[in-house]
């Protein structure tokens, strides 16, 4: 099974908890992981997410929502909603916040309705 883990991290803390999800899925038997940050995407980039079994999300919480660039990935993704290239695909997402009351639960939320969307 191919994991793949596409995140955004803009102080690295976000980049550290990727490679640690990396790590714990590439772990189990059978099972292949690699991380990729969605801040610089080629054609190769995105053929990587479309041949993934499962997609794992991972973006900072920003004042009570996902980062920008997470978010512009997302809506770079509006065309393969259309073909339903993620379909049937295995969904988890994670975050993270310097903040006490950071509201990382809208941030997860927001991660979840956009698998959903995609059919994963």
């Amino acid at each position: 099974m191919k994991i793949l883990i596409a995140y955004h991290s803009g102080s690295g803390h976000t980049k550290k908890l990727a490679g640690y999800v990396s790590e714990g899925a590439a772990s189990v038997q059978r099972c292949e992981s690699d991380i990729l940050d969605v801040t610089d995407l080629d054609r190769r980039a995105w053929d990587k997410l479309h041949a993934a079994h499962a997609i794992i999300f991972g973006s900072p919480t920003y004042m009570g929502s996902m980062s920008g660039p997470f978010k512009m990935f997302m809506d770079q993704t509006g065309d393969f909603w259309l073909q339903q290239k993620w379909a049937n695909k295995i969904a988890a997402a994670f975050t993270v916040s310097t903040g006490a009351s950071g509201d990382k639960l809208n941030t997860l939320i927001q991660m979840s309705v956009f698998a959903a969307q995609h059919s994963m």
